[in-house]
């Protein structure tokens, strides 16, 4: 993990001191890493670990089901029960009320089957208890067990998703902080990829979780660092790369961890294929062109998405990556709408300068800005002919 070493230290050091941290930033820059590793140095410290990732569940009762499994998967014998049980809530509970996992659990009260009796009789409206029991099992088994719990809930903005599955955010969020302020010994991280929901949950104002949690930002990793790591990694295996070579790859990636990391793998490979031990300027050029080509599925797949969010949203992604004039041919609305909605994607963010946007990933930028002529007339074509079909 190149540069993020003191982020790690710092975040398990606040969790196991107590604090609940928020981590936020744009998706694939490191922050589900960090936080990785900074569970798991929590868990070699000797607390108690949890983790959760919103955006694979499909409602309130997945996200309490997960986490009791989690909680409940610290004690060895339920660890071991568990692992052979399917997710189905029927299979979980056959297994939760066998004669021995049911002595390893009787001091964590009935809450912990409720959890899982989704569909067995009890009405979806249950779903509050539900996570309000597992919640509430993360202090209980602290309490019992000695131990600091450690919860890590990553994706933490889709509870306050358009599509509202997990229930409604305001009853939620009142619900995560009633429980876990009365919880001395559970400590959160939360990890969100659309910063300014994470700020707004968070920061100073009437919402439920306002200042619960402190944010810590991670800081960005420097050219140095990048040298050092990317040199050490190399190293693993007895390949070297010109001063040029790793000035350029550091250059490409933009310090964006993911697309950075990439590259120098592409880099890699390129030497293993040719024989080589070291890595040269010529072998970084086909390295972009070896990432471009890996990434162009991920990349359609996000265009696809820049597709639903409105009518301009293709324009104004394509003009953001190829630092073309914003509002050229659109009124001011248009193009700010179009703008907003990239940004609650998380695909763009603001610029150094005022009015100036960023695509956040350095290859998406790449592969959007190389569609600008065809995107741009053809977005042009099919505003006049609904302009003469009217």
């Amino acid at each position: 993990m190149v540069g993020r070493g003191e982020d790690v230290d710092r975040v398990a050091s606040g969790l196991l001191g107590g604090a609940n941290l928020v981590l936020a930033g744009p998706r694939r820059t490191g922050k589900t890493t960090v936080a990785d590793a900074a569970i798991e140095a929590c868990r070699r410290d000797g607390a108690y670990v949890a983790t959760v990732d919103l955006f694979e569940l499909v409602d309130g009762s997945e996200l309490a089901q997960a986490l009791t499994i989690g909680l409940l998967s610290n004690r060895p014998v339920l660890q071991r029960a568990l692992a052979g049980a399917s997710s189905a809530g029927h299979q979980i509970l056959g297994v939760l009320r066998q004669a021995a996992v049911a002595r390893a659990r009787q001091d964590l009260g009935d809450g912990v089957e409720l959890v899982f009796e989704v569909g067995l009789g009890q009405p979806e409206s249950d779903r509050h208890a539900r996570l309000r029991a597992a919640l509430e099992l993360a202090e209980r088994l602290a309490l019992s067990d000695g131990k600091r719990v450690v919860i890590f809930i990553d994706e933490f903005q889709e509870i306050v998703g358009a599509d509202k599955r997990f229930g409604d955010p305001d009853v939620l969020t009142r619900l995560l902080r009633s429980v876990l302020q009365r919880s001395p010994d559970v400590s959160v991280l939360f990890a969100g990829s659309i910063e300014h929901l994470m700020r707004d949950l968070f920061a100073p104002s009437d919402r439920a979780l306002s200042q619960f949690g402190g944010l810590h930002e991670l800081a960005p990793i420097t050219v140095a660092q990048w040298q050092a790591g990317i040199r050490a990694r190399l190293e693993d295996d007895d390949t070297t790369i010109t001063d040029d070579a790793l000035q350029r790859v550091i250059a490409l990636g933009e310090g964006h961890p993911r697309a950075t990391m990439l590259l120098i793998q592409q880099a890699h490979a390129g030497s293993v294929e040719e024989l080589r031990r070291e890595i040269d300027h010529a072998l970084v050029v086909q390295a972009l062109e070896r990432a471009l080509r890996q990434e162009r599925l991920r990349h359609d797949q996000q265009l696809e998405l820049i597709r639903t969010l409105g009518r301009h949203a293709e324009r104004m992604a394509i003009r953001v990556a190829a630092a073309a004039e914003l509002y050229a041919d659109l009124r001011p609305q248009q193009a700010a709408r179009g703008l907003a909605a990239l940004h609650d994607h998380g695909l763009i963010a603001r610029g150094e300068r005022a009015g100036r946007w960023i695509v956040n990933d350095p290859l998406l930028r790449r592969y959007l800005a190389g569609r600008r002529v065809e995107a741009l007339s053809s977005l042009r074509s099919a505003d006049d002919e609904t302009t003469t079909s009217k």
